[in-house]
C-alpha cells in the first residue's frame, strides 16, 4: 500500500508538462476573471519558493496563512508541499483569541495575511516575533520575487488544520501533504476520473480540507481547472446556476446545506432552466454532514444529476464513497462502500440497552496525529494501526457502509466542524457562568446546530442571554455561535453527575 504514496513536486511536474497551457485556477471576478495556466502556476510556486528562502525559512518550517479564498492561498499551499514546508491555515475572521492561541500551538516563522486581518491581530504577531507578510489579492502576484528557486527535497510537508476535539483545548491536525495529494489521486482513480477538461467550483473555505483537499488538490490530480470564489453564502444561491454557466463548471462537491438551499429556490425557476444547468454537470460529490435519502432523491430529481454520496473525517480523508454502479442500492444514512485502499472493523462497546459498533479506520493516507500544546504527537491508533472515528456504524447486504450515527459531542454546521466542548470551555470564562452545556440539534438549513445551556454564578442572576451571547460572539468565529443561550437554574444529571443533555432539549428550548 506504501506504493500509493507519491510526491506532488513529482506528481505536478507530470501535469505542467502534459498540460502546459491549460487552465488549472481561474478566479470568479464580476468583470474580468483572471486564469492562471498548469506552467504559470508552476512558474509563481517556484517563485514563491524563493519568497520563503529570502525570509529564512527552511524546510520544515511553518507558515500561518490567514488568507481568504484566492488564488494566493492557493500558491501558497502548493509551494509549501512542494518546498516540504508547514502548513497552517485560520480563517481570517478568527478572533484575536483564536489566532494567538494557533500562533503557540503551530509556532509558524512567518505569517501571510492580508488587509482583511485587523491591526490588532498583526501587532500581536508582530509581537510574538513573526516575520509578517501583508499582501494584496488581485492576481498580480507582484509580491514575489522575479526569480526562481530549484526544487527543495528531503523534508515531510505537513499540513495543520485547527481543532479542539472533545476537550475543549486547542489541537492541531497533522496531515502528511503528500499523502493528501496521494489520497486525492487514489480517489480520483477509484472513480475512474480521468477528464482534464472537468472543472471544479472551489467555494468550501480554504482554513478546512473542503478548500484546500477537496476543492484544492484534487481538482489537480486530474488535471483540471479551479474556479475560486469566496465561501459560499446565503447570496451565494442566487447567482449558482449562472456562475455554473458562466464558467462552464462540470464537477461540484456539495455539502447539506448547499443541497437544501438550492431546493428551497426551485419554486422559483422554470422546470426547464433546471434541467438544462443539471445537464452541464458531469460529476456531482456530496459528504462533510448526513443527509436524508429523500433529500437526495428530490434533488436529484429535479436536476437530473447524481449525487455521490462520500464519507470521511479529515484525519483519514475519504474511506467510503457511493458510484453510479453501486447507488442503485442506496439506504438510508449509507455512505457507499469502502474503498479499495481502506480497511474497516467494527468495535462493540454499550450504549443504553442496545449493542453499537464504532467504526475504526486504517489507509495509506491517515493523519500522523494531534499536535498538543506542549509540542508532543498524540497518535490514536490502536495496536493495529486503525484509527477510532468516534462513528456508529456497520455493513450492511450490499456491503454498504450505514452510518447509525456519532460517539462525540461534535458537529457538523452546514459543513463546518464545531467541537460542543470548545463553545462550554469558552462560556466557562465568562465571569457570570458557574457551568455551560451545548446541545445538538437538528437545524432545517444548516443540517445540525445547537443551543447553549448556562447556570449562572449566585452573584451573577442579574446576567442575561445576551450578556453571554455578546462575550460568546466576540471570541469565537461565526459559524461556531449556538442558535440561543438559554439560562437554567440547574441541569438534569444521571446519578453520577453527569449532564443528561437530551432532557436539556426536551426540557426547556
Amino acid at each position: 500500500m506504501s506504493s500509493l504514496i507519491t510526491k506532488f513536486a513529482d506528481d505536478f511536474a507530470t501535469l505542467v508538462e502534459m498540460h502546459p497551457q491549460n487552465p488549472a485556477l481561474v478566479v470568479n471576478a464580476e468583470v474580468d476573471p483572471k486564469i492562471i495556466t498548469y506552467q504559470h502556476l508552476d512558474d509563481l510556486i517556484n517563485r514563491c519558493l524563493v519568497l520563503f528562502q529570502s525570509k529564512g525559512l527552511k524546510p520544515g518550517d511553518t507558515i500561518l496563512a490567514l488568507m481568504p479564498n484566492a488564488a494566493e492561498t492557493l500558491v501558497a499551499y502548493f509551494t509549501t508541499i512542494k518546498g516540504g514546508y508547514g502548513f497552517a491555515p485560520l480563517s481570517c475572521n478568527s478572533t484575536k483569541r483564536e489566532t494567538s492561541r494557533w500562533i503557540d500551538l503551530v509556532k509558524p516563522k512567518l505569517c501571510i495575511t492580508t488587509g482583511m486581518v485587523s491591526e490588532d491581530i498583526r501587532a500581536d504577531i508582530t509581537d510574538k516575533k513573526i516575520n509578517l507578510l501583508s499582501i494584496e489579492v488581485n492576481m498580480q502576484f507582484d509580491w514575489l520575487p522575479k526569480e526562481k528557486c530549484p526544487l527543495i527535497l528531503g523534508h515531510l510537508p505537513r499540513t495543520y488544520l485547527a481543532t479542539s476535539g472533545t476537550t475543549g483545548d486547542p489541537k492541531a491536525m497533522v496531515l502528511d501533504s503528500n499523502r493528501l495529494w496521494s489520497s486525492g489521486l487514489a480517489f480520483t482513480r477509484f472513480h475512474n476520473l480521468r477528464d482534464s477538461s472537468l472543472r471544479f467550483w472551489n467555494y468550501l473555505p480554504m482554513s478546512y480540507l473542503g478548500g484546500l483537499y477537496n476543492l484544492g488538490l484534487i481538482p489537480l490530480c486530474l488535471g483540471g481547472s479551479i474556479v475560486i470564489d469566496e465561501p459560499f453564502s446565503g447570496k451565494s444561491f442566487l447567482q449558482f446556476w449562472q456562475t455554473v454557466d458562466r464558467y462552464d463548471i462540470s464537477a461540484l462537491w456539495f455539502v447539506p446545506t448547499i443541497v437544501r438551499g438550492l431546493l428551497k429556490m426551485t419554486g422559483h425557476l422554470r422546470k426547464e432552466d433546471l434541467k438544462r444547468w443539471g445537464g452541464r454537470i458531469k460529476v456531482a460529490f456530496l459528504g462533510t454532514a448526513p443527509i436524508d435519502m429523500v433529500t437526495k432523491q428530490k434533488f436529484e430529481d429535479i436536476f437530473g444529476f447524481r449525487l455521490l454520496e462520500n464519507f470521511a473525517l479529515s484525519e483519514t480523508t475519504f474511506f467510503s464513497s457511493e458510484t453510479e454502479s453501486n447507488i442503485k442500492n442506496r439506504v438510508e444514512r449509507s455512505v457507499g462502500e469502502i474503498l479499495p485502499y481502506a480497511e474497516v472493523k467494527f468495535v462493540a462497546y454499550e450504549k443504553s440497552d442496545d449493542r453499537t459498533f464504532e467504526l475504526f479506520v486504517k489507509s495509506p493516507f491517515l493523519f500522523l496525529g494531534y499536535l498538543e500544546s506542549n509540542g508532543n504527537l498524540l497518535k490514536p491508533f490502536d495496536d493495529e494501526g486503525y484509527l477510532g472515528t468516534n462513528d456508529c456504524g456497520h455493513l450492511n447486504e450490499n456491503a454498504l457502509l450505514i452510518i447509525d450515527g456519532r460517539k462525540r459531542d461534535i458537529i457538523k454546521k452546514g459543513g463546518h466542524f464545531v467541537s460542543l466542548r470548545e463553545v462550554e470551555v469558552l462560556a466557562e470564562q465568562h465571569e457570570a457562568v458557574r457551568e455551560a452545556a451545548a446541545v445538538a440539534v437538528k437545524h432545517d438549513f444548516y443540517g445540525e446546530s445547537f443551543i447553549l445551556f448556562i447556570i449562572l454564578k449566585d452573584k451573577y442572576v442579574a446576567s442575561s442571554e445576551a450578556d453571554i451571547s455578546g462575550f460568546i460572539h466576540k471570541n469565537i468565529i461565526q459559524y461556531k455561535w449556538p442558535e440561543k443561550t438559554v439560562i437554567k437554574k440547574e441541569f438534569p444529571r444521571t446519578a453520577n453527575g453527569k449532564v443528561m443533555k437530551h432532557l436539556l432539549i426536551e426540557g426547556g428550548n
